[in-house]
């Protein structure tokens, strides 16, 4: 995933900014949530995912890098676990250093 630039947008959407213009790629329905405040979170963690998952893998690269791939191992698999779950590729967080 290219670096993405997601925003909260208005009225509990998550934009994403292309050409410098916000365009809604999900709306947050607070039907669905316990309460107000909890869909304003719900939106806000959606927001900032591409930010987080970036974060993560390099995290998970640089422990990999300081402690070694086979000692890393065991450290990271719950990383990459999140990372494969966040990339729709299970397989990959399992095999991958």
């Amino acid at each position: 995933m290219n670096h993405e630039n997601w925003i909260v947008g208005s009225h509990r959407t998550v934009d994403r900014m292309i050409d410098a213009r916000p365009i809604a790629i999900c709306e947050i329905f607070s039907g669905a949530a316990d309460s107000l405040e909890q869909a304003d979170a719900f939106q806000c963690m959606i927001a900032a995912a591409p930010d987080l998952l970036r974060e993560l893998q390099t995290l998970v690269t640089g422990l990999t890098y300081m402690l070694g791939s086979e000692n890393a191992e065991g450290v990271t698999q719950a990383a990459r676990d999140a990372i494969a779950k966040a990339t729709c590729n299970i397989h990959e967080a399992r095999t991958a250093p």
